[in-house]
């Protein structure tokens, strides 16, 4: 090995142990009092905006307009037959519907087979109407994944976001926003 290549690598190691002194002095100088940021921490807030339009056919061939809704608080959830956890949440979602008659619980079957969502849809009490979407409504609720549940005033402005399954308790624990 060359004299010149023995002088990069020591360069290289002693820049290296640098950086990681100074990484090492950063942490070290935190104070006692600031706890680490948890995961739920570092998810930013949501913050209420309008809710776009969602319009279109639903399961059952019929004419959908949320804005016929505007008056009543919305539970706006996307979801799929192929998902999961959409599979695994639709019991959460007929109970809270039950439970609470004030509030509609709409679908949005999201880039689905529409047979396949009719057929689940029936079998599993989803008696709300849910709306076939082959792309754009998610897109214009930049729905990151399924399932995703849209919480919606009664002035039409969305209050809350969940992102994946949601139980009824977290449904129910979300009415304050829901009914502000």
């Amino acid at each position: 090995m060359s004299r010149r290549v023995k002088l990069i690598l020591a360069a290289l190691i002693v820049a290296a142990s640098g950086f990681l002194a100074i990484g090492l002095y950063g942490i070290t100088q935190q104070s006692d009092s600031a706890a680490a940021p948890t995961e739920q921490s570092l998810i930013p807030k949501f913050e209420a905006k309008d809710a776009p339009p969602v319009l279109g056919t639903t399961l059952d061939g019929e004419p959908f307009d949320l804005a016929d809704y505007r008056g009543t608080p919305v539970v706006l959830n996307f979801w799929a037959s192929w998902c999961g956890p959409c599979r695994r949440e639709l019991p959460a979602l007929a109970a809270f519907a039950k439970a609470h008659p004030e509030i509609q619980v709409i679908g949005v079957d999201y880039q689905d087979d529409v047979e396949a969502a009719r057929t689940f849809a029936a079998e599993n009490g989803a008696t709300w109407p849910s709306v076939v979407d082959d792309g754009p409504i998610g897109a214009a609720y930049e729905v990151p994944g399924l399932p995703a549940t849209y919480l919606i005033d009664a002035q039409g402005r969305i209050v809350e976001r969940l992102l994946g399954e949601v139980t009824e308790a977290t449904l129910t624990e979300q009415l304050p926003a829901l009914m502000s």
